[in-house]
């Protein structure tokens, strides 16, 4: 499972994204590339470590029977003094039927971003709830309803 859009130009925004249990965690997106009408999110290695943790935790609360986990294994820096990562997806849905391909590694786009479950899982926007009662994406500053700032307590 490997980063389907590697150094791909776009039209890229600073958001949170998250799916039912899983988040919010902060992500880049573009947000025209879909995957079934749900959004493709990259993350930097803190963020998929946050991430990973999670998937983690809900796959020991069910055994493992649904949830996908990721999981980073670091090995020291680079020349540069940069992290040196791998990054794993294991499916363990797909584990009985599938085991040879149940488990792919993630490599970094061109920006160092991974694609942890682009055009595999159903991401969506991450919400802000306007003091007014209307929610808004969480890239939106203002509510479109009244016009209202984000407040600084939803960070």
């Amino acid at each position: 499972m490997t980063d389907p859009r590697p150094g791909a130009d776009a039209p890229e925004i600073h958001t949170r994204v998250c799916i039912d249990d899983l988040g919010p965690f902060d992500a880049k997106v573009d947000p025209t590339d879909r995957w079934n009408g749900w959004l493709c999110p990259y993350f930097t290695l803190d963020t998929v470590r946050v991430l990973a943790a999670r998937t983690q935790e809900l796959a020991a609360q069910d055994d493992n029977d649904t949830f996908d986990t990721v999981h980073v294994i670091d090995g020291g820096t680079d020349d540069n003094g940069k992290p040196r990562a791998i990054v794993v997806h294991i499916s363990w849905q797909h584990f009985t039927d599938d085991p040879e391909h149940a488990a792919g590694f993630v490599a970094p786009n061109s920006e160092g971003l991974y694609g942890i479950g682009a055009a595999e899982w159903t991401w969506s926007f991450a919400v802000w709830w306007c003091p007014c009662g209307e929610p808004a994406n969480w890239h939106q500053i203002f509510c479109g309803h009244c016009g209202t700032n984000r407040p600084d307590q939803c960070r």
